[in-house]
């Protein structure tokens, strides 16, 4: 995989939320909400059963195609997806 021909994106998803430990009203758990995150990084997979964002990528010549960071969200999970514009200096 070329890391440069692959989309970088900011994802937002539905996740569990615990409730506080202890006893709750009927109220609080009838109303328990869900946590909506967000991740930045690579899309690297992208079919109807899930997602994948990865958020580091290694150049090194030693290690070229390993990465770090990599995060599977349900599809189902998924809310919304932006693509991000990368700039590239190829002056650093």
């Amino acid at each position: 995989m070329k890391i440069e021909d692959v989309p970088m994106v900011r994802v937002t998803w539905m996740d569990a939320r615990d409730m506080e430990n202890g006893w709750l009203s009927e109220k609080d758990i009838l109303s328990a909400p869900l946590a909506q995150c967000q991740d930045v990084g690579w899309l690297v997979v992208n079919n109807d059963d899930r997602i994948v964002i990865n958020r580091s990528w290694c150049h090194e010549e030693n290690n070229m195609g390993e990465g770090g960071g990599a995060t599977a969200i349900p599809k189902c999970c998924v809310k919304k997806i932006e693509y991000l514009e990368v700039v590239r200096h190829d002056n650093l």
